[in-house]
Formats: C-alpha cells, sequence, structure tokens
C-alpha cells in the first residue's frame, strides 16, 4: 500500500511551514506585547478630561480604596471631582499650576461621581471620615461636592478645600475665577502644601 502524503508537492510543503511558523510568530508577539504602553498616562488622559490643564500636570487617577487608604495612615494630596463639574476643569488648573511651583510631584485625582450614584460602601466610608469638613444638605445628610480638595499628612487632614462648591447658582466659573480670587486660592495652597512637604 503507497503512502499518501498531505501536501502535493515539496514546494507546498514549505509554503505551509512557513504560514505556520509566521502564525505562531505572531501568535506569541501578541500574547508577550506590553499593552500598557499603549495606554495614555494618566497626565495625558487628565489633560483629554479637562482641557484647561496642561498634559505636564501632577495628577494621578485613584479609586476610593486608595482614597480611604490616605485618610487612614498614609499622606497624599487629593483632589475629588468629576467631568461633568465645570469648576472642576478650572480648580484643578489652578492647583496644577500651584503643585508644580511648590515641588509638588503628585496629586491624587478621584472620580467620585458613580461611587455616589452607586452608593459604594467605600464612598460612603470616605463621607463618614470626613463629616466634620462636607456640607449638610437640607435633608441632614452630608456628602462631598465637586470640586474639592483634601491635603492629608500621615493620615491627619490638614487642608480641606470645598468652598467652591456652594457658589454653583451663584456664579459662574468664568466670571469668579478672576485674579483677585485666584491670587487667594493660590495663597492658601501654597500655604497648605508647605505645611504638607514639612
Amino acid at each position: 500500500m503507497e503512502k499518501t502524503s498531505l501536501y502535493k508537492s515539496k514546494a507546498q510543503k514549505y509554503i505551509y511551514t512557513i504560514i505556520f511558523i509566521i502564525c505562531l510568530v505572531l501568535c506569541i508577539y501578541i500574547g508577550t506585547r506590553d499593552y500598557s504602553k499603549d495606554k495614555a498616562s494618566d497626565n495625558e488622559r487628565f489633560s483629554m478630561t479637562y482641557n484647561q490643564v496642561s498634559k505636564d500636570n501632577v495628577y494621578k487617577y485613584v479609586n476610593a480604596n486608595e482614597v480611604l487608604n490616605v485618610l487612614n495612615g498614609r499622606s497624599g494630596i487629593v483632589l475629588m471631582g468629576f467631568p461633568q463639574n465645570k469648576w472642576t476643569n478650572y480648580y484643578a488648573s489652578i492647583i496644577n499650576e500651584v503643585a508644580k511651583e511648590e515641588k509638588i510631584k503628585e496629586i491624587y485625582y478621584y472620580d467620585f461621581l458613580s461611587d455616589r450614584e452607586d452608593n459604594n460602601g467605600t464612598y460612603e466610608t470616605i463621607v463618614s471620615e470626613l463629616e466634620v469638613y462636607t456640607h449638610v444638605d437640607d435633608l441632614g445628610n452630608s456628602d462631598i461636592y465637586a470640586p474639592t480638595l483634601m491635603v492629608v499628612k500621615d493620615g491627619v487632614v490638614i487642608g480641606y478645600f470645598d468652598e467652591i462648591t456652594l457658589l454653583k447658582g451663584t456664579a459662574t466659573p468664568d466670571i469668579y475665577f478672576k485674579e483677585d480670587n485666584v491670587a487667594r486660592i493660590k495663597d492658601e495652597l501654597k500655604a497648605v502644601f508647605a505645611e504638607y512637604k514639612k
């Protein structure tokens, strides 16, 4: 009985072998490629979200657990806001400018909107731990409002800035963020950043 070959000719055998090797190399390449390099850095993402903030900003995205860790003994500066809040864009720009002047290398950014809407347990714990600083609504509930900046050193809140959250409806960011208010905000931030760096 004569053996039948899968290949009609030697050339066909070589072509199939080369195709197999190419497929194998592609599978290895795709499987071992570092896709994190393809993602935008936190700085770039932040700048794309908040167009008034330059690409060389100091912001790093964090989640609720990381904010809670800061409150429970670590140190960190945390900006809490969300893109739908136009005040956050202006405030983040000022904070970034002062942070760079004061040589602050990193500010955490926590977009808390979805955690608040979902009644996330970790978010609720953050609100509870900040209860002495947060505003209480007409129903007696305290909550975090955007934008809020929190400066924590070794688990102790040394700065909590949310006065801008009280302005909604009384002014617009274009009107509010004029020279005198910006100068006052910068002075407040410089003072607390200096205390944070000690």
